[in-house]
């Protein structure tokens, strides 16, 4: 066994060594083949809308003539695990007179913006528990009404008239999912929203344009059941800057400063990097990874293999796994599941490790290597996975650079497992 281990670091580093050439992965690398663990339930039906490809490009965008509409209530069903982003976003008549329902901090919220005043409201109701909810949107009186299954949740007042709309030329348009394209529009949040719709109807209007889009793209469509989590799909990964995780507890400057990661991942293929720490000069800091030869957790500090572990029996069982990962100046500690491992490291790995991280441009990788690195393409994890870092749990929507097949918020849950929605 060790034997293969040392032939397998050789392999690493001849691969690694030099990680600055761009490397990429099309989808169409990725092959049954390699579905070596315990599949997901991948099932996409056509009638599921998937609101969350804004950041690949695709954002659905209904338009209607306001001559021709009769009723301003719309209603759908929508389910997510994400705590914030954009349902639909609308306007009328122009991009001075619009509407947007999202949710904010887990919370419902309606703003409102026409050509007398702007109104933000939003309500303690949490909808982002995976469960289908139907909400429905109607204009009464002055009011513009919000209600969640039969309950009214939101009343707003929409001050002023929209005087200045042409309601024979207009038109109301209406953005799924994020804001129009090209949108010059700033908010207090991030507008990618990790969703899914059905039963839709837009202010009693014909949508069959998003029949079309359902129907001649599976990428537009939601999985038909769900579990937390963030989804990799084995061809991209998701980078921040290093410095998005520094706070007053855990400032690299600080005495007794140390790097704790915790991940809970469910694999589809039993090999690829989880994490990684890339310096400005695309040097790998730091990594864990399963290496595809010898199904061993590879741990990685600089350019040296700082641990090895044997993958448990359950890694492809469907389970989820979970590992802790706590470096300090000394030691290297490794907990998973219910094992748990020690390794020494040396003062010098350590406060090269520590520079790296606090130095600006230093990058943290999740499911994959950066693509600045010439060893990414053969990197990627597929599946599913939650990180913390340093106690903080990390949102995907929120990295630099995303991969446009990861879903921040939600995985297919495993074929056998009770956990999905």
């Amino acid at each position: 066994m060790e034997v293969l281990i040392q032939a397998f670091i050789l392999v690493l580093f001849a691969q690694w060594e030099n990680c600055i050439e761009a490397g990429s992965l099309e989808t169409s690398q990725i092959t049954q083949a390699e579905n070596s663990c315990f599949p997901f339930d991948e099932m996409k039906p056509s009638h599921l809308l998937y609101t969350g490809n804004s950041t690949s490009g695709t954002v659905p965008v209904l338009q209607f003539k306001i001559s021709e509409i009769t009723s301003f209530e719309s209603e759908f069903e929508v389910r997510t695990f994400d705590p914030e982003g954009i349902i639909f976003f609308g306007d009328m008549g122009g991009e001075h007179n619009w509407f947007l329902l999202a949710l904010h901090e887990n919370l419902l919220e309606i703003q409102i913006q026409n050509n007398v005043a702007r109104a933000t409201v939003d309500m303690g109701l949490n909808i982002s528990d995976g469960e289908w909810r139907k909400i429905t949107v109607l204009k009464q009186d002055s009011s513009v009404i919000v209600k969640v299954g039969n309950e009214r949740v939101l009343k707003v007042f929409e001050p002023g008239l929209h005087t200045d709309i042409n309601r024979e030329a207009g038109f109301l348009r209406i953005a799924i999912g994020a804001l129009f394209p090209n949108s010059s529009m700033t908010l207090a949040f991030k507008p990618h929203f990790d969703g899914c719709l059905r039963n839709w109807n837009w202010v009693k209007k014909d949508a069959g344009i998003l029949k079309q889009l359902l129907e001649s793209s599976e990428s537009q469509r939601c999985w038909q059941n769900i579990a937390p989590g963030t989804y990799f799909p084995g061809f991209g990964a998701g980078v921040f800057e290093s410095q998005v995780f520094f706070s007053n507890s855990t400032d690299p400057d600080a005495e007794g400063w140390n790097l704790v990661v915790e991940l809970a991942f469910r694999p589809v293929v039993d090999h690829g990097v989880l994490f990684a720490i890339v310096d400005s000069q695309n040097n790998i800091s730091f990594s864990v990874s399963m290496d595809r030869t010898t199904k061993n957790l590879i741990l990685t500090i600089g350019n040296r293999i700082a641990g090895s572990l044997n993958s448990p029996p359950s890694l492809c069982s469907g389970e989820s796994q979970f590992q802790q990962l706590t470096l300090t100046e000394t030691k290297l500690n490794m907990i998973w599941g219910t094992d748990e491992k020690m390794w020494n490291i040396s003062g010098e790995s350590f406060e090269a490790l520590q520079s790296a991280w606090k130095q600006p441009g230093t990058m943290v990788s999740l499911g994959g290597l950066p693509e600045s690195c010439s060893a990414a393409a053969s990197s990627y994890f597929h599946g599913c996975m939650q990180v913390k870092i340093q106690g903080n749990p990390v949102d995907l929507d929120k990295a630099s650079v995303k991969h446009g097949g990861i879903r921040s918020h939600s995985c297919p849950s495993t074929l056998d497992l009770g956990d999905g929605k």
